[in-house]
C-alpha cells in the first residue's frame, strides 16, 4: 500500500522536478513545503508544487536561467520565482523569517522559514536531499485530528497578514477541521483587520471557501468570529431572519443549505450565496398575517452587483450570477413554452441554472415530489432539444426588413411588434411561418402603440 510519505518521494523523483534541483544544486537546501506536503500527508495528489530554499532569488533565478529552465520572477522582491515545465508550475521561495507581509526578511534555514508559516498543516517540509520530513509544529498529529492551529503565537500571525482569518475559514470548518481554541479566540480579536487588506485578496479566498468541501461550516464559524461582518456585512441581516410557511430555515441557514447543495462551481455556489439576500429588504405580511417576498430576486440581483463589484469579481462572473439569480424563481412545472423561455433567457447558463434549482428544492416539497416535477421538466427539455436540430430553431420566419415592407417605420414600435410576434411562437411553434407571421404582424399595424 502507497502512503503519503510515497507520494512525497514519488513527486521528489519526477524529472521535472529533479531537474531544478540540479540546476540549484546542493547548497540550496531544497525542500517541498506547504499545500503539497499537507496534501501529500492527506492522501490527495497535490494539484501544485511549492518549494523554498536557501539561495537568495537572485541567484535561483540566475542558476535555473543557465539550467534552461522557463523562469517567471512573480515576485522577486519577495522571494518568490515561478518555474515552468510543459504544462507544470512550480513555485519556488527563498526561506523566510517570521514577517508582517510585503517585509520579507530572508533565512538561511527551512526550521525558521516553517515557524513563520500560518499553521501547523501548512508548516511542514520534505527534505529533497535527505528524503526526510520536517515537521518541528506539529502538524502531522494536527493533520490526523482534524485540528486546525496557528504556528506559535496565533495573534502576531495574524497580524503579519491578517488573510489568514479567511484562510483559516478554508483550512478549518470548510476543511472539516475544528479550530483550536486558542487560535479561535486570536482570530476573533484581530477580524477587525481584515478591512486592511486588498479586495482582490479577500475576493480570492472567499472564492476558495464557496468552493471547499463544507462552505456552510465555513460561513457559520465567520459569523460567529465576526468575520463574516468584515467581508459580507450584507448578510448580517439574514441571521435569524423569519421566512414564511414554505421553509423551515430563516435566510441565513436556508442559504447556507442551497451553498452546501450546490456543486463546486463557482458560478452556481455565488448564486446560491446571494439568490435570497433581497428577501430581507421585501418583507410583506398580509391580513392573513403570511409572509411574502415579492420581487425579491431583483432585489437579490442588485445586491449581488453590488457586493461582487466591489470585491472586483469579472464583469462576466457577475453577469452569469445575476442571471442564475434573477431567473431562480422561474418554476421547473412551466410548461413547453416555459422551457423554450428559459432556453432563450439563460443562454449559456441552462445547466447551471438546473443545478441551482436542485439545491434551491422546496424544504417543503417532499423529495420524491421534487424528483417526479424534475423529471417531467426533464422530459420537456429532451423533447425540446429535439426541436433544436431543425436549423431554423429560434429563428423568426420575419425580421425588421419584412416590416418595414409592410410600411412600418424603423424604431421602437417595430421592435415591440417583433417581441410580442416572438413571445406568440414561444407559446405555439407552429406559427413560425412567413405568411403567418406578416399576417399578425399587419394586425398589430393597427394598433396605435404597443407597449408590451
Amino acid at each position: 500500500m502507497t502512503s503519503p510519505l510515497d507520494t512525497l518521494e514519488a513527486k521528489a523523483a519526477e524529472p521535472g522536478l529533479a531537474r531544478i534541483a540540479a540546476a540549484l544544486g546542493a547548497q540550496a537546501k531544497l525542500h517541498i513545503v506547504g499545500g503539497t506536503v499537507r496534501d501529500a500527508l492527506c492522501g490527495m495528489t497535490p494539484r501544485e508544487v511549492d518549494l523554498a530554499s536557501a539561495l537568495p532569488p537572485e541567484v535561483a533565478l540566475d542558476k535555473l536561467q543557465q539550467a534552461g529552465l522557463k523562469v517567471i520572477p512573480t515576485g522577486l522582491q519577495h522571494g518568490t520565482l515561478t518555474i515552468v515545465q510543459e504544462s507544470e508550475f512550480f513555485e519556488l521561495t527563498t526561506f523566510r523569517q517570521p514577517s508582517p507581509r510585503g517585509d520579507s526578511r530572508f533565512a538561511d534555514n527551512i526550521e525558521t522559514d516553517l515557524l513563520g508559516r500560518d499553521f501547523t498543516i501548512n508548516a511542514m517540509a520534505f527534505d529533497m536531499g535527505s528524503r526526510l520530513l520536517l515537521d518541528p509544529c506539529g502538524g502531522l498529529t494536527d493533520l490526523q485530528s482534524a485540528r486546525l492551529r496557528a504556528v506559535g503565537s496565533a495573534s502576531e500571525r495574524f497580524a503579519e497578514d491578517p488573510l489568514r482569518l479567511l484562510r483559516m475559514i478554508r483550512f478549518g470548518p470548510s476543511q472539516n477541521r475544528e479550530i483550536e481554541s486558542e487560535t479561535r479566540a486570536a482570530a476573533q480579536d484581530a477580524s477587525h483587520l481584515l478591512a486592511t487588506v486588498s479586495v482582490e485578496r479577500v475576493r480570492d479566498e472567499i472564492s476558495k471557501i464557496l468552493l471547499s468541501d463544507n462552505p456552510r461550516a465555513g460561513f457559520r464559524r465567520a459569523n460567529d468570529l465576526g468575520i463574516l461582518a468584515c467581508i459580507l456585512p450584507e448578510f448580517l441581516e439574514t441571521v435569524g431572519f423569519e421566512q414564511n410557511e414554505f421553509h423551515i430555515q430563516d435566510v441565513f441557514e436556508h442559504t447556507l443549505s442551497v451553498l452546501q447543495a450546490a456543486p463546486p462551481d463557482l458560478t452556481v455556489r455565488l448564486a446560491a450565496l446571494f439568490h435570497d439576500i433581497g428577501k430581507v429588504h421585501t418583507l410583506s405580511i398580509d391580513a392573513q398575517g403570511k409572509r411574502h417576498f415579492y420581487n425579491h430576486e431583483a432585489v437579490s440581483v442588485k445586491i449581488c452587483k453590488e457586493v461582487m463589484g466591489r470585491l472586483r469579481f469579472s464583469n462576466e462572473q457577475i453577469s452569469a450570477v445575476s442571471t442564475l439569480i434573477g431567473l431562480h424563481m422561474r418554476p421547473l412545472s412551466c410548461g413547453p413554452a416555459g422551457v423554450r423561455r428559459l432556453i432563450r433567457d439563460l443562454g449559456p447558463y441552462f445547466e447551471q441554472w438546473i443545478a441551482l434549482k436542485i439545491a434551491d428544492a422546496p424544504p417543503s416539497m417532499p423529495l420524491p415530489e421534487f424528483e417526479e416535477e424534475l423529471g417531467r421538466f426533464q422530459k420537456m427539455l429532451a423533447a425540446e432539444h429535439e426541436r433544436q436540430k431543425d436549423p431554423a430553431y429560434g429563428k423568426l420566419a420575419i425580421g425588421g426588413d419584412d416590416l418595414i415592407a409592410l410600411g412600418m417605420q424603423p424604431g421602437v414600435k417595430l421592435g415591440t411588434v417583433l417581441k410580442k410576434i416572438e413571445e406568440l411562437v414561444i407559446e405555439n411553434p407552429d406559427l413560425n411561418q412567413k405568411d403567418t407571421l406578416l399576417a399578425l404582424a399587419t394586425k398589430f399595424l393597427s394598433v396605435p402603440f404597443i407597449t408590451h
